[in-house]
């Protein structure tokens, strides 16, 4: 439960996310706790997460104890470190590699991330599948009103900040698992897009 956007438009990217946790049938809101976004700053890359709670405080522990663990250049660095921090997270972290379907082709490390960087916008599956995407993606519950949202809106007079925010809003609007407030960052882009 949760929406994470990311926009690359010209020159520019941003990440932006909504502010809802959930832990079970447990809502905690934004003027609960302190951590509000879902997405966090390691190197020069940006990190976001939807999925189990857990999950968030092994990515922030990742972030600050083994930094170097995290290198996000690009769609090869990105599947390589997925690839250690699977193991991590089986050895020093317990994760349940299982997601209960018999045809799963690999072990699940229960990831499902947003990255935004210089060089791209890329999404990781708890499969440790890796995307790059050149205009927009979102990823979390709201994820199907998020992409209409930015797809209505991409080719209009908006900056990449605005139509990321555009798509959390557009999430929250109408799915229970997200709300605002939002949290957005943007970051200047290496390449540059339509």
């Amino acid at each position: 439960m949760s929406i994470l956007c990311g926009v690359v438009k010209g020159d520019l990217g941003a990440i932006a996310s909504d502010s809802q946790h959930n832990c079970g049938s447990l809502k905690i809101m934004a003027k609960y706790q302190k951590t509000k976004g879902k997405f966090h700053k390691v190197n020069n890359s940006f990190i976001g997460h939807v999925g189990w709670c857990s999950i968030g405080n092994i990515i922030q522990h990742l972030i600050i104890k083994q930094p170097k663990l995290l290198k996000l250049n690009n769609k090869i660095e990105i599947f390589e470190s997925f690839l250690k921090i699977h193991k991590t997270m089986k050895d020093d972290y317990f994760i349940e590699t299982s997601e209960g379907d018999d045809d799963q082709p690999v072990e699940s490390n229960q990831i499902n991330a947003l990255i935004l960087n210089s060089n791209g916008l890329f999404n990781v599956d708890s499969y440790r599948n890796v995307n790059e995407y050149h205009i927009f993606w979102a990823i979390g519950s709201g994820q199907s009103y998020a992409l209409g949202a930015m797809n209505a809106v991409y080719n209009l007079d908006y900056t990449a900040q605005e139509i990321a925010e555009i798509g959390v809003t557009a999430a929250t609007e109408f799915d229970d698992g997200c709300s605002l407030p939002l949290f957005s960052e943007t970051l200047k882009m290496n390449n540059t897009t339509p």
